[in-house]
């Protein structure tokens, strides 16, 4: 296991997580998340009080998902989806975030893109540095976004806000995104951290049992929006035919042609 892929440290009763992929521009891999699922675990069990989750640098938070994996994770959610033992390590990880006992938040100090913006819907509060730039590309690269996200984003920004972010699959500014409910707040980059470890250290202030019981309340009250097994059986296949069709290998050959692809609908 990759060690740097992510970076930990301490403040007293805060946990901070840095996503740490320079090379990738802090883009997420499965070992990654693995790394990350583990250490939240690890965390819970010390006596950790709050998370700070951020990126390493000062440019980007995260990238996204690394798109050179991307045959990887195709063959992994097709064993899945066919009862196999491979595992969903995005939706794993980000599970934990959001169920997790005590407050998570997501530090942003850099542009947010795709799985960071997955990342940053599990925490529990999101607060980013002035500048920065959110996009969800799924319909931009031919693939469909796992529901779990979809439905963490209409529960957050509401359903017109969540499918204009989603399908437009457009850049939106930090100050657009606290405009749409997405950020608790937007700081310049040098009083960020500041303000975010305030938060983190009054969150470890208050009552463990009170928050972790909280935070379970939350979570069972939207709980009637998850999907039947049939239903969750489908999008997978949903998921699994756009990651296989003629699109989304033309939106992968033109990330790297560095050009505009052209969808053909098959």
């Amino acid at each position: 296991m990759d060690k740097d892929s992510i970076l930990i440290t301490t403040d007293g009763p805060i946990g901070i997580i840095s996503l740490n992929n320079p090379e990738k521009k802090n883009a997420v891999t499965n070992q990654m998340l693995k790394e990350i699922d583990h250490v939240l675990q690890q965390m819970e069990e010390s006596g950790i009080r709050a998370v700070v989750l951020t990126g390493a640098g000062d440019r980007i938070f995260c990238s996204g998902y690394d798109v050179t994996t991307f045959s990887g994770a195709l063959s992994d959610l097709e064993e899945a989806a066919a009862g196999g033992e491979k595992t969903d390590y995005l939706r794993l990880t980000l599970r934990r975030i959001q169920n997790i006992g005590m407050p998570v938040i997501a530090m942003i100090n850099g542009h947010c893109i795709g799985a960071g913006v997955d990342i940053s819907l599990a925490c529990d509060f999101r607060y980013a540095a002035a500048g920065v730039r959110f996009q969800v590309p799924p319909a931009r690269l031919g693939i469909i976004y796992n529901p779990d996200g979809i439905r963490r984003a209409i529960n957050i920004l509401g359903l017109a806000r969540a499918k204009e972010l989603f399908f437009l699959g457009e850049s939106v500014s930090a100050e657009a995104a606290l405009a749409m409910g997405f950020l608790n707040g937007v700081h310049p980059m040098e009083k960020l951290a500041e303000h975010t470890m305030g938060i983190a250290r009054t969150l470890a202030e208050n009552a463990p049992l009170s928050l972790r019981g909280m935070k379970k309340v939350f979570r069972y009250c939207l709980e009637h929006q998850g999907l039947s097994r049939e239903r969750e059986a489908e999008v997978e296949q949903l998921i699994i035919d756009a990651m296989r069709s003629e699109d989304a290998a033309e939106a992968l050959k033109a990330f790297s042609e560095r050009r505009k692809p052209q969808f053909k609908g098959r």
